[in-house]
């Protein structure tokens, strides 16, 4: 699902009602999902995580949330919010993570955003690195894994996500993939058979991990070797791209678990498949999450909403209705996918994700755009 049209904070606030709301072709309306399934709240295993809903404070006020992530991610989690406490508020601006970095940059300190919600730690990280957030409360940082989280707590990660190889598995024998993603780009097996999604937030930060991990050379080859000799199908959603794999339109997709996950978690017999490379940027795993902003209004109610998230049916929502991964210790994975122990991802310190000039630059040199 594309991200809805953003709209202006004088117009959001205008509205009275006290339900999530969003733009659309410059008018508001209320988000069209009706009222979502929300058995996650009783479902949720709380003997083992480190809080739950009722140990924590109640949520009473207006949050306003800039969102880089798609209103079918996290719009769920926030209306069941809302609907736990009655005197809770959402506000949610939609659009992509570019469009809200730059919302934020132009309002600066007169920004109404309580928060800012990232489909990726990149955008958080240029954020932080701009001045424009403050840190999360200490408790908040206490329970979230340092390699997951701003070193400062001026972000944090809320749920995590892998770099994959999704398959057809009626059209493709899974022995036949390999473990390297630099075997994607150089062995004619894979030619006319890829397909991969270049305008996430995600696969910026996968370009750059490998730019890292690999160095420019390595990854200049790769991407154009993709375009010019793999001949890679190029797709503007994730979700469509894993449907794509689904119906057999393309046999092979370098992607995020999670559209997988879903499509599995929603029918099982569905003819998609997961592989992992090892140890490199192909299997990089990311996170989602959120900032409270340095103008923020409401810092203290943006602050709970974050332990609100971070809590056992926070977790437990991206893990089964999402199909990402849990970022707090003691939080059980439930699915068909490997455990996050189970994952072979390279060592990756996600605040490094930041400046993204030279990365645009390799995908625009070799017309890896839609």
């Amino acid at each position: 699902m594309s991200p809805e049209p953003p709209i202006s904070r004088r117009t959001m606030l205008a509205v009275t009602s006290g339900s999530l709301v969003v733009g659309s072709a410059g008018c508001l309306e209320t988000l069209g999902f009706g009222d979502p399934d929300c058995d996650f709240v009783d479902q949720a295993d709380t003997s083992t995580a480190a809080f739950a809903w009722d140990d924590l404070d109640d949520l009473e006020g207006e949050l306003i949330v800039y969102s880089g992530r798609t209103s079918d991610q996290i719009y769920p989690i926030f209306r069941c919010l809302e609907e736990h406490y009655p005197d809770f508020t959402v506000r949610v601006d939609w659009g992509s993570n570019e469009e809200q970095l730059n919302k934020l940059r132009q309002e600066g300190a007169g920004t109404e955003a309580d928060l800012f919600y990232s489909q990726d730690s990149s955008a958080l990280a240029s954020l932080a690195a701009e001045g424009y957030t403050q840190p999360v409360s200490h408790d908040v940082r206490d329970i979230v894994p340092a390699d997951i989280r701003d070193p400062d707590g001026l972000w944090t990660a809320t749920s995590g996500r892998v770099r994959a190889v999704q398959y057809n598995t009626d059209l493709v024998d899974p022995a036949e993939l390999s473990d390297d993603i630099f075997a994607y780009a150089e062995d004619d097996r894979y030619a006319g058979r890829i397909a991969t999604r270049p305008n996430s937030g995600s696969f910026l930060a996968f370009i750059h991990a490998m730019f890292d991990l690999h160095g420019r050379d390595e990854t200049e080859w790769w991407v154009e070797s993709m375009v010019e000799q793999q001949q890679v199908e190029l797709y503007g959603g994730g979700s469509n791209m894993a449907r794509a794999v689904a119906d057999g339109d393309v046999e092979i997709a370098l992607g995020n678990q999670y559209y997988a996950a879903r499509l599995i978690e929603n029918d099982p017999t569905t003819p998609i498949g997961l592989e992992f490379t090892r140890n490199d940027a192909g299997a990089l795993f990311n996170v989602a999450g959120v900032a409270v902003t340095d103008a923020a209004g409401n810092a203290s109610l943006a602050n709970e909403t974050v332990k609100h998230l971070l809590a056992a049916e926070g977790q437990h929502f991206f893990v089964r209705v999402n199909g990402e991964y849990p970022v707090i210790d003691g939080i059980e994975y439930v699915g068909d996918l490997p455990n996050p122990d189970a994952l072979e991802s390279p060592r990756y310190n996600l605040s490094q994700l930041i400046d993204f000039d030279e990365v645009n630059q390799i995908l625009t040199t070799y017309n890896m755009r839609v």
